[in-house]
């Protein structure tokens, strides 16, 4: 596994652990103050572009879906709650 495929698979756990911590179940939105004000201040602006991959990945998977807003934020699915046990 390349040093890319290693951030990207750190992120999703580091997203869907944030998820399984919080007691998320299918239909709750992944905090957007979590996500802008703690989580992507850690990142790099390479680890954000690799962030953005991961988020569509997981879209495409069907464990996450795009739930809108002012800033873009995520919703937790019927598959990915699934997935957090």
């Amino acid at each position: 596994m390349g040093w890319k495929e290693k951030i990207k698979f750190a992120i999703k756990d580091k997203l869907m652990g944030r998820f399984r911590n919080t007691g998320a179940k299918a239909g709750d939105i992944l905090s957007p103050e979590w996500l802008y004000n703690e989580y992507l201040t850690t990142l790099s602006p390479k680890e954000e572009r690799i962030l953005e991959e991961a988020v569509n990945e997981m879209i495409h998977q069907g464990l996450l879906e795009y739930a809108g807003g002012r800033k873009p934020s995520y919703r937790l699915t019927k598959k990915g709650e699934q997935s957090l046990c």
